[in-house]
């Protein structure tokens, strides 16, 4: 470990709830990576499981401790959301650099080289985007690609971007720790959300968000913390964003964007009083119910009509 200096370390920061059925696919992931795992901290971070979990990760632990920089488990002891338990990872993380991945998810064996041959070539970059590639319990794969229209501008078109939508793909990111103490790290206001926020506050201290047109992360499509598969949604996800979004983004829209503040509440209120009422399940009705809000909803039909036109 002698030639490993401070600014190669990379902290891969694995986010668990439940996660006992997937848990050691996202830690093999790490263990196949291309980089040389004796640069890298991986940092597991649990947020109160109830299943083996743990217990999983400590004995994956045992075995793989003398590959890698080092190993850390980390748990709260009761549930306290994404945002809590993305930061008892990201405040202990020593890497200069920071994965975080969901324990649902995997790295692609070459999504930490290819990071870092990024950042060595644009040294100037604070927080990295990339790609991903689905996949589905039936086996199929989808590649999932950022928009270059929205992610390849400026800062100003970047900001107004984040306002309008959260269009970015938060598994992908790559971001410098120092960003995320310079920002004050995720905000736990929002419990359920860690990632609008954050790349809110980081455009608005003048952090430009770079973008890699390479594939880094399997995303698994399902009953998982990255998706909710055939769930309508969770209630305190759903209530975290409309908090945010009435707190931080509606402050900031102009005065043209105005339509946006129904459309969000007309969202926000059609899935959770549906998931009381009905259930949370997506079925044809509901899927109905959606086609119906349309006509309730000129921003939606706005924004698609200027998205076929400037195609």
């Amino acid at each position: 470990m002698s030639d490993i200096v401070a600014w190669n370390i990379i902290t891969v920061s694995v986010i668990s709830y439940n996660s006992e059925k997937t848990i050691s696919e996202t830690l093999n992931s790490i263990a196949s990576q291309t980089y040389n795992t004796k640069a890298i901290e991986v940092i597991i971070a649990d947020d109160g499981s109830k299943d083996s979990t743990l217990l999983i990760a400590e004995n994956w632990k045992k075995k793989n401790q003398s590959n890698f920089y080092n190993i850390i488990i980390t748990t709260h002891h009761k549930n306290k959301g994404v945002a809590a338990n993305c930061n008892q990872a990201w405040r202990l993380a020593t890497g200069f650099w920071i994965k975080t991945i969901a324990a649902d998810d995997m790295l692609l064996p070459t999504c930490i080289e290819l990071n870092i041959n990024y950042v060595n070539r644009f040294p100037n970059s604070s927080i990295v985007f990339s790609d991903m590639i689905a996949f589905l319990n039936d086996g199929k794969y989808i590649p999932i690609k950022h928009d270059r229209k929205k992610i390849l501008v400026d800062h100003t078109q970047q900001l107004s971007q984040i306002l309008s939508s959260c269009y970015l793909l938060a598994p992908t990111a790559f971001i410098r720790k120092s960003v995320l103490e310079d920002v004050g790290y995720a905000d736990e206001s929002y419990s359920m959300i860690e990632d609008y926020p954050l790349w809110l506050k980081c455009l608005q201290k003048g952090f430009v968000l770079s973008y890699m047109e390479s594939d880094t992360i399997l995303y698994r499509k399902g009953d998982s913390l990255s998706q909710q598969g055939e769930k309508i949604g969770n209630i305190q996800y759903l209530q975290s964003l409309f908090s945010f979004q009435k707190d931080k983004i509606w402050p900031l829209l102009p005065n043209r964007m105005f339509l946006k503040k129904w459309d969000d509440y007309l969202l926000f209120k059609h899935k959770t009083i549906w998931i009381k009422i009905f259930g949370n399940k997506v079925s044809i009705p509901y899927l109905l119910s959606q086609k119906s809000l349309l006509l309730f909803r000129p921003y939606k039909i706005y924004r698609v009509i200027k998205k076929v036109i400037t195609k």
